[in-house]
């Protein structure tokens, strides 16, 4: 395995590159992006081996990825034999289930301290608990960031170095990261702000419906895009990268 580190310099106006070829990398396949995305939701609802299955799901739409730039074609199989049994990708799922697990723990210690019920849907109202939940989820994104990039396009990779590399790109070009960051979300934030209105200011069931579709339309591009603007963030910050 080839030794990688991140670049010194990135050049300027990259981070509207990222987004502007998010997007366009989605649209060269949304249907098989948005399959897999489903899929990702859907192993997500189910407890312990539903996450590390949905860590698959990542790793293969990261591969997808990979064949899309490359101009080769995929189909819609998940195709999980080529990545359970690599053990980088396992150590990946653990680690990101048991952070998950250590930070509904934290969110639930403040409820405790706070008096909030958290089987009342009632707290979801809660500033403090939107204001802890988004804390939790900024760490998160902050912690694993592009590792699990680094990790589906280099097998032997261990764990630990991956998430090395991730925290020095973050270190070294964080004003650019930052500013990629704020340029993606209002493309997918505004269109979910959308239908949310649609669909819970309304009593016509049409436009509750189409609000509804909007907002799960969203979200499911939401996962397509992140993950190929962390493929680029991977390709263009790291030398070596595929």
């Amino acid at each position: 395995m080839s030794e990688l580190y991140i670049k010194s310099e990135l050049p300027n106006g990259i981070a509207w590159n990222w987004v502007k070829e998010s997007f366009a990398i989605f649209r060269e396949k949304p249907i098989n992006f948005l399959f897999l995305s489903i899929a990702f939701i859907l192993f997500s609802f189910f407890p312990f081996i539903g996450s590390i299955l949905a860590v698959f799901v990542l790793v293969r739409i990261f591969l997808s990825i990979d064949k899309t730039v490359r101009g080769e074609s995929f189909g819609l199989g998940l195709n999980f034999g080529e990545i359970i049994i690599r053990r980088n990708v396992l150590n990946y799922a653990l680690a990101s289930m048991l952070f998950d697990l250590f930070g509904m723990f934290i969110v639930e210690m403040l409820a405790n301290y706070w008096h909030i019920d958290m089987k009342n849907q009632s707290m979801l109202a809660d500033k403090r608990i939107i204001a802890a939940l988004g804390g939790v989820s900024l760490f998160r994104m902050a912690f694993f960031g592009i590792s699990l990039a680094i990790i589906a396009f280099n097998p032997k990779i261990p764990l630990f170095q991956a998430l090395k590399l991730n925290w020095k790109l973050m270190l070294r070009h964080w004003a650019i990261l930052l500013l990629a960051v704020f340029l993606l979300l209002p493309f997918l934030i505004i269109p979910l702000y959308l239908g949310i209105i649609l669909a819970f200011a309304s009593e016509s069931s049409v436009i509750f419906a189409g609000g509804f579709f909007i907002i799960s339309l969203t979200i499911l591009v939401f996962i397509a895009v992140t993950t190929v603007f962390c493929y680029k963030i991977y390709v263009d910050g790291i030398c070596n990268a595929r």
